[in-house]
């Protein structure tokens, strides 16, 4: 099986990444409308978060920390689907041979952007999200993690001069 092109590895991953992007596009927009529900109906967040903890404190005013862990849940889920977008756009451009695009230099910058806001959303989680409802939930700074972030960020410079190479070369007789 070839890597790029039609029928190819790349074709089927970029498949794959849009029957998932479903999903996590679901996840964005029902944790967006809980978030819209804790600002305009905080009784019903409070119930909510009474559920996920399986207890039955009853009305009770939302605290900051529940309010935090709902911004921090939207924008995990947010920042997956930014990148899952990217990486089928960049896919594209793959199978269509032209992955030294500028805009996929952009592109390898917003997976960046996306990969910091998961990683800051689950710092923020782990320090908000209320006791019984994830017991035992702890983060630690994952080197690896923030590596491969620099890592993107720095592909995202490779994609800049080759795109600018390709030009050059496009440009010569």
């Amino acid at each position: 099986m070839k890597l790029i092109g039609r029928r190819s590895v790349a074709s089927a991953l970029r498949w794959v990444l849009g029957f998932v992007n479903i999903f996590v596009t679901v996840g964005v927009i029902a944790t967006g409308l809980l978030l819209l529900t804790t600002l305009i109906v905080p009784d019903f967040a409070v119930g909510f978060m009474n559920g996920l903890a399986e207890s039955d404190s009853g009305l009770r005013p939302l605290l900051l920390n529940e309010r935090a862990s709902f911004l921090a849940a939207f924008i995990a889920s947010l920042s997956t689907w930014w990148i899952l977008n990217r990486l089928r756009r960049m896919f594209l451009a793959v199978d269509q041979g032209d992955a030294f695009e500028r805009a996929n230099v952009g592109r390898l910058q917003g997976i960046g952007v996306g990969l910091i806001g998961i990683e800051i959303s689950a710092a923020v989680l782990a320090r908000f999200v209320p006791r019984g409802i994830i017991d035992g939930l702890e983060y630690e700074i994952d080197l690896g993690a923030w590596l491969s972030i620099l890592i993107v960020f720095m592909l995202a410079e490779v994609f800049r001069q080759g795109a600018r190479m390709r030009d050059e070369q496009q440009m010569t007789v």
